[in-house]
C-alpha cells in the first residue's frame, strides 16, 4: 500500500512537471485546467475504506474465534457433564436392579421359609398326637423317625437356599436321614408285625417258609443256626438278611455323598467317562439302592397279608416318594437348564449374568414347597388313632371325589341294560316258538307255555 502511494505520488509529480514544462516551453499551447484534488481525495478515502474493512474483517475475525472457542469449551464441559450425568444413571440403574434382585430373592426366602417354618409345624403338630397317646411305643417310635423326613428336607433346602457354600454338607445329612427313614420303616413294619417281639415275625414267616426266597449265599457267614435246619431257622434267615440289606444303605449313602462332595471340591475341570470316579461312586450307590429296595420288598411280599390292615404301601409311598420325587424333579430341572445354555454360547454369559438363580436354587425352592404337602400327607397315613386299642380300619372316610360310588352306579345301568336286552330277545324267541308251533294241543302245554312268556314278561319287568 505504502508503494502504490509513492507511486501515485511520483506519477502526480511528473504530471506537474510536465505541465509546468508546458506552460513554460510552450507558449503557444491553449491553457490547461487546475489538478483534480477531488480524485486525489477520493482515492484516499476509498483507500481508507480498504484499510478500515480490512481492520475491521480482522477484528470480527478475531471475534468469531474467540466466540468458537468459548462455544468449543462450553460444548466440552456440557459433554462432560453429560458424561457424568450418564454414568450417574447407569450406576443408579444398577444399584436399582441390585436393590430390585435383593428385593426378589428376600421374597423368595421368604416363601421358601414359610413353606418350611408351615411344614415343621405341622409335622409337630403330628408328633404331638403320636406323643399324646403313645399307646404302642414300639411302634410309634419309629413313625415319628419317619415323620422327621419333611422337616428334615425342608430346613436342610432352606439353608442350602440361604447359605450356597454350605450346601454340600447339609446334602450329606439329607442324604444320611433318607437312608435312615428307609430303614426306619422297615424297623417300622416288623415291630407292627411282631408287637416288639422278633420271635413273634419269625413265627409268622416261618408260616409261609414254602414261599420264602432262600437268603443270598454270600451273606451265609451271618445265619446261625442255618437256613436249611428247619422253617423257623429258614425264617430267622431272611428276616436277617433283609435287615441286614436295609441297614447297609444307611452306611454306604453317607459314605458316597462325603466322597463326592469331597471329589467336586477338589475338581478343576469336568467329569471324565465310564472310568471317572463319579461314575464309580454312582455304580456303589446304585447297588446299594437295588439291595436294600431288594430286602423291603422281600420281607413285604412275605407278610403283605399279614400287615394289609395298616396300609403299609401307602405309608411307603409317602416316604420314597419324597425321595423319587425330588431326584427326578431335579434331573428335569437340571436337563432344561443345560439345554437354554447349550442353545447358543454366545449367550450362555448374559443368560448366566441375568438370571440369578441356578437349577440347584430352584430345586431348593420347589422342596420346601412341596415338604408341606408331605406333611400332611403323613398326617392322613400315620395317623395316632391307627394305634389306640379296639382301632377299626376306615375305609373311605377321608375325603373323596366318589369315583367309586359314579363308577358302581354306571356299570349297575350298563348291566341293566343288558339284562333287558336279553330278555327281550328271549321273550321274543319265545313268541317266536309259540307261532310255530300248532294251535292244537292240550290244555295243559298250552298253559305251560303261557307261563314261559308270563315268566318272560316278569324277567323284563
Amino acid at each position: 500500500m505504502f508503494r502504490r502511494q509513492q507511486q501515485s505520488n511520483n506519477e502526480s509529480s511528473g504530471e506537474d512537471d510536465e505541465s509546468s514544462s508546458s506552460t513554460n516551453f510552450s507558449p503557444l499551447s491553449p491553457p490547461i485546467s487546475p489538478p483534480r484534488s477531488s480524485n486525489n481525495m477520493l482515492v484516499k478515502i476509498g483507500r481508507f475504506l480498504n484499510v478500515s474493512a480490512i481492520g475491521v474483517l480482522s477484528i470480527v475475525s478475531v471475534l468469531l474465534f474467540i466466540q468458537l472457542q468459548a462455544v468449543s469449551l462450553q460444548v466440552a464441559s456440557e459433554q462432560k457433564q453429560i458424561d457424568e450425568l450418564k454414568k450417574t444413571i447407569e450406576q443408579s440403574t444398577s444399584d436399582i436392579q441390585v436393590e430390585v434382585q435383593e428385593q426378589k430373592d428376600l421374597t423368595v426366602v421368604n416363601i421358601a421359609g414359610t413353606f418350611t417354618l408351615l411344614s415343621c409345624i405341622v409335622t409337630m403338630f403330628h408328633m404331638t398326637s403320636h406323643l399324646k397317646k403313645m399307646n404302642q411305643p414300639f411302634v410309634q417310635r419309629k413313625i415319628m423317625a419317619i415323620l422327621w423326613m419333611s422337616p428334615v428336607y425342608a430346613i436342610t433346602s432352606f439353608f442350602s437356599l440361604l447359605l450356597p457354600s454350605a450346601e454340600g454338607y447339609l446334602g450329606i445329612v439329607k442324604d444320611f436321614y433318607e437312608s435312615y427313614v428307609i430303614y426306619q420303616f422297615l424297623s417300622f413294619l416288623i415291630a407292627v408285625l411282631g408287637r416288639g417281639e422278633r420271635q413273634i415275625v419269625v413265627d409268622k414267616l416261618a408260616a409261609h417258609a414254602d414261599h420264602l426266597k432262600h437268603p443270598y449265599k454270600w451273606l451265609r457267614c451271618l445265619f446261625h443256626p442255618p437256613p436249611e435246619e428247619s422253617d423257623e431257622a429258614k425264617a430267622n434267615a431272611v428276616l436277617l438278611e433283609c435287615q441286614f440289606l436295609a441297614m447297609q444303605f444307611v452306611f454306604f449313602r453317607p459314605l458316597t455323598a462325603i466322597v463326592s462332595f469331597v471329589l467336586e471340591s477338589m475338581r478343576d475341570g469336568d467329569a471324565g467317562g465310564f472310568s471317572s470316579p463319579d461314575f464309580i461312586i454312582m455304580m456303589i450307590e446304585n447297588i446299594s439302592v437295588f439291595l436294600a429296595f431288594s430286602g423291603l420288598l422281600k420281607f413285604y411280599h412275605a407278610v403283605q397279608d399279614d400287615l394289609a390292615w395298616c396300609q403299609p404301601f401307602a405309608k411307603f409311598l409317602t416316604i420314597k416318594g419324597v425321595v423319587f420325587m425330588t431326584f427326578w424333579q431335579g434331573l428335569i430341572i437340571s436337563i432344561i437348564f443345560h439345554a437354554n445354555t447349550d442353545d447358543d454360547k454366545s449367550d450362555d454369559d448374559e443368560s448366566n449374568s441375568s438370571s440369578s438363580y441356578s437349577a440347584k436354587s430352584i430345586q431348593h425352592i420347589l422342596i420346601c414347597m412341596e415338604m408341606l404337602f408331605f406333611s400332611a400327607a403323613h398326617m392322613c397315613v400315620f395317623p395316632a388313632e391307627e394305634w389306640e386299642e379296639g382301632y377299626q380300619v376306615k375305609h373311605g372316610g377321608g375325603p373323596t371325589f366318589a369315583f367309586d360310588d359314579f363308577a358302581s352306579d354306571v356299570n349297575m345301568i350298563i348291566d341293566s341294560g343288558k339284562r333287558s336286552r336279553i330278555a327281550r330277545k328271549e321273550r321274543k324267541n319265545a313268541l317266536d316258538d309259540a307261532k310255530q308251533s300248532p294251535s292244537f294241543g292240550t290244555m295243559d302245554e298250552r298253559n305251560e307255555k303261557d307261563g314261559e312268556i308270563s315268566l318272560v314278561d316278569s324277567e323284563v319287568v
